[in-house]
């Protein structure tokens, strides 16, 4: 099935981000590993949430869900005999987070995910892990998922990371490190890129009670073996999410008035804001009604502008649709890290925005993709079908581009929006967004929105 989504005129209105997707992922985890009892209060409930409360789960965790809140009543230090297959589906960090905890469980566990997932980059991780004693081997391509996790323990002492494929190598080491016999040191080589998600990590075992310094550059961590502790957490809004409804707000000029926003917040892709700002988009924030007021003037996205998204890359697909409609430029670098996402994500988005009429030109340093300069228009025809290459931020992102085009757009892959924002066509249905499910061949099939 594709998505036909008809252009708007407008856009304005009320609508509310979807809660912090890492924010959420982590709280269940320290809750799980905590002795006692953890609430999560405004927790996200999405798939890739759930993927990580069911891993949670087979550790023996007992999570429940409640009007408002997650109850989470936790292991402790006792880890327990599982024998379990955890399955992973799409998400990178609940494959690489399980696929570390597992060494400190005292029987194997296998990990997997789905088909996606089994074709992304895992070497590193699983050879940082052997450097600390663990026993895990890959089951049917080398150094990639599905992976056995033999159970044998960590021992500690030193392993190494790469700092520019996946800030989650890190975080899994990081939250396995204070179950490990001794002290874990990491060394990162390499640039770090999305330090934003390290250092919510941090803060995470941090509040958790867990012994872990880092160095000012974020190449060096240290981990004690220490105790998680239960404690309650409110999860914050999702900038990632947040930066689909910014960027339609930025698109047409009026008011947008955006809820659950708390105004603090660790995450690179708060990068948007500013960014907007940049671009001529006023912004402002009232903490004590927890929103957050879009004005767009009519003379916004006017002029030459370059972005670093070295510590926001989830961003970068919302950045190429924005910039289609720069008068102007947009040049974005510092984006070589989504090549190891869902899909190449640069590539996907000059592909498909190429393929609708706009001038995109993909950047490379050092033969690398690291982003792309955009040369934007007013509108373009529309008409025709987009690919979201698998990846649910494509389609996000693409859909948003194609309000502001002519004449309707078609779309793969609108399912995936319940794998972080599964209230995506419902928040856009309150600013007048029409859209029908087609059948490939365009026959229609019925009205989503």
């Amino acid at each position: 099935m594709l998505l036909k989504v008809d252009p708007v005129d407008s856009f304005s209105g009320t609508f509310r981000v979807p809660s912090s997707k890492p924010e959420t992922q982590r709280a269940i985890l320290t809750g799980t590993l905590a002795e006692g009892t953890t609430r999560v209060h405004n927790d996200l409930r999405c798939d890739e949430t759930e993927t990580m409360k069911n891993a949670c789960r087979a550790f023996g965790a007992t999570i429940t869900e409640h009007d408002g809140y997650l109850e989470i009543r936790g292991i402790g230090g006792t880890l327990p005999h599982i024998r379990h297959v955890v399955q992973s589906r799409g998400s990178g960090l609940v494959f690489r987070v399980v696929t570390a905890l597992a060494s400190a469980l005292p029987s194997p566990v296998v990990v997997t995910g789905d088909a996606t997932l089994c074709n992304r980059v895992m070497e590193p991780l699983l050879v940082a892990l052997r450097e600390l004693g663990a026993d895990v081997e890959s089951i049917v391509s080398e150094n990639k998922a599905p992976v056995v996790n033999w159970g044998r323990g960590l021992k500690g002492g030193t392993c190494r990371l790469p700092g520019d494929i996946s800030s989650q190598f890190i975080t899994a080491v990081l939250f396995a490190a204070p179950l490990a016999e001794s002290p874990v040191e990491i060394e990162v080589t390499g640039e770090v890129y999305s330090q934003s998600y390290i250092r919510q990590t941090l803060a995470s075992l941090t509040d958790a009670g867990i012994k872990v310094t880092a160095s000012p550059d974020m190449r060096h961590y240290r981990v004690e073996p220490s105790a998680y502790q239960a404690l309650d957490v409110t999860t914050h809004e999702d900038y990632t999410s947040a930066s689909y409804l910014l960027a339609a707000a930025a698109l047409f000029p009026g008011r947008t008035v955006l809820t659950n926003i708390y105004g603090d917040s660790m995450q690179g892709e708060f990068a948007i804001v500013p960014i907007l700002r940049q671009l001529g988009v006023d912004i402002t924030l009232d903490r004590t009604t927890m929103t957050m007021t879009v004005d767009n003037p009519p003379d916004s996205l006017r002029g030459d502008f370059e972005v670093n998204v070295q510590d926001c890359p989830n961003i970068v697909p919302t950045l190429a649709a924005l910039g289609a409609y720069v008068q102007g430029s947009l040049r974005v670098t510092g984006g070589r890290l989504t090549r190891f996402h869902k899909a190449s994500r640069i590539d996907a988005m000059a592909a498909e925005l190429t393929r609708a009429g706009v001038d995109i030109e993909v950047l490379y340093i050092d033969g690398v993709v690291d982003g792309f300069v955009v040369r934007g228009a007013a509108t373009y025809p529309g008409g025709v079908t987009l690919s979201s290459w698998g990846d649910h931020r494509i389609f996000m992102s693409l859909f948003v581009a194609g309000l502001r085009m002519q004449t309707a757009n078609r779309f793969s892959g609108f399912e995936d929006v319940r794998l972080s924002f599964p209230s995506f066509m419902e928040e856009f249905r309150k600013a007048g967004v029409r859209t029908t499910a087609v059948a490939e061949e365009n026959a229609p099939a019925g009205v989503v929105g």
